[in-house]
């Protein structure tokens, strides 16, 4: 598991408060240590007995008591320096309009705010979280735009129904997306400044105006290779057809159907990128004359459909490559060692990643074997989608000649 750094977790007074139990969860769950500063006004939102356990760690505010038996108050003690000290990054989630506002004017007037003060821009990410009309406010948006000229992480907000009732933009960023963002900008930045393009998911061929031809893909492991090249530090861009699983906050989403559309969309992308990794289970077929209305069971009787074979879409790209490292996805019933190589050949790939269907279709976990055009062939165990995409990612990273 990659060991993400030491993160002081701060929560203000928002009724996103009682989400953060949940996001350290998911932190540790990726390796990092959490200690948990709250604001006054944030006890009354969050159960500190939660924090403690969930973190495993003290909770600190202002007021706690200290192991010596002194009170943490911010300006009577030098905690804010030791915990600054421990902390190498600081997320404050939910972030309220008031603690944006002193974070952008270096108002330190409690133990959060005073910790925030000890660190630089980019190692401080905030995910704001308020009512529409405060996010909208010129206010909130000149601090918003001054931190991030300071080179702080503000977060995106999410748009939805809000705690008062309204509906509109404000809403603090799901834990999930949070806890990638994290990843991505506390995680080594081995793929700082490349471009990534993915894809992902199935795609859809119409039949008529209603049915259409697809598979069993997931998106899974497509969203998994965004996740960890996000948190090796690349622009990810995901041409992903319509899969259940969406590509993760921080990657550009380029949403197709047809197998054309996802031809056209990474010819669009390809030349910018400097490696292309291609997870989408795309059809291999498609209807020539798909019917423009819905075909009528009781009018129709017996339908024949002619089928006709899609781009090869892996093949076009090997044949455009220059600098690109192309990364293909082979999906073969049994052994399929030899199939998988004829393809990697044949689409001018760098790497090919042989699977199956029984371990890779609908799945959380996979099974899969790595292939290198030097013929170098690397078997990995049964793993989570997110480890696999972690091992090929690394793989991915060492072949453009980045390493640790």
């Amino acid at each position: 598991m990659r060991q993400l750094p030491r993160i002081l977790l701060g929560i203000t007074s928002g009724i996103a408060a009682y989400k953060t139990p949940a996001l350290i969860r998911l932190l540790r769950k990726q390796g990092a240590a959490v200690r948990v500063v709250l604001t006054p006004n944030a006890r009354a939102f969050v159960g500190e007995e939660a924090l403690r356990t969930v973190s495993d760690n003290p909770v600190c505010f202002d007021g706690a008591p200290l192991p010596n038996g002194a009170s943490l108050v911010y300006d009577e003690t030098l905690e804010h320096i030791r915990l600054a000290q421990w902390g190498e990054y600081c997320l404050i989630a939910p972030s309220t309009a008031n603690t944006v506002a002193k974070l952008a004017h270096g108002i330190a007037d409690n133990l959060l705010t005073t910790v925030a003060l000890c660190f630089d821009g980019p190692r401080l990410i905030v995910a704001p979280a308020m009512n529409t009309g405060m996010w909208q406010n010129q206010a909130t948006q000149d601090n918003v735009a001054l931190l991030e000229r300071r080179g702080v992480h503000v977060l995106p907000v999410e748009s939805g129904e809000l705690a008062c009732g309204d509906d509109g933009a404000g809403r603090m960023l799901s834990i999930e997306a949070i806890a990638e963002r994290v990843a991505a900008l506390t995680g080594p930045r081995l793929l700082a400044g490349k471009r990534v393009l993915i894809s992902s998911g199935p795609t859809a061929e119409p039949v008529d105006s209603v049915r259409v031809i697809t598979n069993r893909s997931s998106g899974k492991m497509g969203a998994a290779l965004a996740r960890a090249a996000l948190a090796l530090g690349a622009q990810v861009t995901v041409v992903t057809g319509p899969a259940p699983v969406a590509p993760p906050a921080g990657a550009r989403t380029v949403q197709v159907n047809t197998a054309e559309q996802m031809r056209a969309a990474l010819i669009a992308e390809y030349r910018d990128a400097d490696a292309c990794i291609l997870a989408a289970a795309v059809a291999d077929f498609t209807v020539k004359n798909p019917s423009a209305g819905k075909i009528d069971r009781r009018a129709s009787g017996e339908v024949t459909i002619t089928l006709v074979p899609t781009p090869d879409i892996a093949a076009e790209l090997g044949r455009l490559k220059k600098r690109q490292l192309l990364v293909g996805f082979a999906l073969e019933h049994g052994d399929g060692l030899q199939r998988a190589r004829e393809k990697m050949r044949a689409k001018n790939c760098d790497l090919m990643v042989l699977n199956h269907p029984e371990t890779a279709l609908e799945t959380d976990t996979t099974l899969v074997t790595l292939l290198s055009r030097a013929g170098k062939l690397v078997r990995l165990k049964a793993m989570t989608k997110d480890e696999t995409a972690a091992e090929i990612m690394q793989r991915v990273a060492a072949r453009m000649g980045v390493r640790r």
